[in-house]
């Protein structure tokens, strides 16, 4: 390939490819290319201000996109400058990546392939190592979160995920309604009141006063957080969380029945956990014959199950009046049922129906928050747990944000190449 190729298609500012050479470089052949500096002055690494010689200079080697399958350096003497102001620093040099010893476009391509494949392969991929892939990827995430727009969202969504063994949680916030759609803003760990103060001071004051609804489950340390810092903010509860207490309300009654019963009854109730807690539209087939059996042999099981079935009617209505009429119709069907359970969930709901009737002046979409959650224990389970705490945050992040998370793998490479 001839060299006045090389330098239109590489288009390195400032820098012209002088040769190339086939040298063997770890364990394999790789393609050396030789950069020659354009004459001009030199710069200084701070203030960029020129400076007419060099304080001294040694030769170094950056690796660049891969030739077919030969990895490929760049070979260019580095200049250290003595400033004035500054003192003596080192020449910037226009194609390299902070950190690692990789071209700007090669530190590009790995952040794209990090969207769609793991650390390891995609390390195997572009010939290097899987901790240079990881630094490369969490450098650029780390600049994405601290440079992304944050104006204009009015809703706030939190939510929080279970990792490893024991009590460990992390919250995870979203904005649900804003310019850019929902996002996924930050993920915290713990799930404390005092573990969101980090969150607020990063979101800012005044975009905190103009948050209008947030969106969470009951849990009181959520609750007062986005309280103290939101003045004018009005709570709504989670459909799916009300529903999932509704949902353990019922598995209870089943395992007192399934503890007292005998015989063939005992057999109807044995495995039969998910078609009683799925909804009745969904069960099909022999599984809907099953659902028959077991709501036909038991009273209690068949009004807890009805009961269960209407209760998602309550997020239909439009006007509050009208929806606690409904909710005060359901409690009444309570009575002298023996259903403790239910009894107890509707006492929790009594004491939120507040957040809960909320819903009726603002529409807000809910399924985001779940698919988030459901987002962020695949990653993890695919990567097969993380070594690296903030980098698993900043991959959650990635992966739940619709606008971070699009390949655009050749998009930011060649951006140079303006062939004419």
């Amino acid at each position: 390939m001839r060299l006045y190729c090389l330098r239109k298609l590489l288009g390195f500012p400032g820098y012209c490819v002088a040769a190339l050479a086939i040298e063997p470089r770890r364990g394999q052949w790789s393609v050396i290319l030789e950069l020659k500096r354009l004459r001009g002055p030199h710069a200084c690494g701070q203030c960029q201000r020129p400076i007419r010689k060099p304080h001294s200079s040694w030769r170094i080697e950056v690796q660049h996109l891969p030739l077919w399958q030969y990895p490929t350096f760049l070979r260019v003497r580095r200049f250290r400058v003595n400033c004035p102001e500054c003192g003596i620093n080192l020449e910037p040099l226009p194609f390299a990546a902070d950190g690692p010893m990789v071209t700007r476009p090669l530190a590009a391509l790995v952040h794209e392939l990090c969207k769609v494949m793991t650390v390891k392969a995609a390390g195997a991929l572009m010939l290097l190592h899987r901790a240079t892939v990881k630094r490369i990827d969490k450098r650029a995430l780390e600049k994405i979160q601290a440079e992304r727009p944050l104006d204009g969202i009015t809703v706030l969504g939190v939510d929080e995920i279970a990792t490893g063994r024991g009590q460990n949680y992390l919250t995870m916030l979203s904005a649900l309604e804003g310019p850019r759609g929902p996002e996924l803003l930050a993920v915290v760990p713990g799930r404390k009141e005092k573990d969101l103060k980090k969150f607020w001071r990063w979101f800012g004051v005044e975009r905190a006063k103009i948050i209008t609804h947030g969106v969470m489950d009951m849990w009181k340390p959520y609750r007062n957080s986005f309280k103290a810092h939101c003045p004018g903010i009005t709570i709504i509860y989670d459909k799916f969380h009300i529903i999932r207490h509704l949902l353990d309300a019922l598995n209870e009654v089943r395992r007192a029945e399934l503890a007292k019963a005998a015989g063939r009854f005992r057999g109807l109730l044995a495995g039969k956990k998910f078609i009683l807690l799925a909804r009745q539209a969904h069960v099909r087939g022999k599984a809907r014959e099953a659902l028959n059996d077991l709501l036909g042999a038991s009273r209690k099981l068949l009004k807890a199950h009805l009961l269960k079935e209407s209760f998602t009617h309550l997020w239909t209505y439009k006007s509050k009046t009208c929806a606690r009429r409904f909710f005060n119709a359901w409690v009444d069907q309570l009575k002298w049922s023996r259903l403790k359970p239910y009894h107890k969930f509707a006492r929790m709901v009594e004491s939120h129906f507040d957040g809960i009737l909320a819903c009726c002046d603002k529409r807000v979409s809910l399924g985001y928050i779940e698919s988030t959650n459901l987002k962020a224990k695949n990653l993890i389970r695919r990567a097969y747990g993380f070594r690296d705490d903030e980098y698993m945050r900043l991959k959650i992040i990635q992966v739940c944000t619709p606008w971070m998370g699009v390949f655009s793998p050749w998009g930011w490479v060649h951006v140079h190449n303006n062939l004419s």
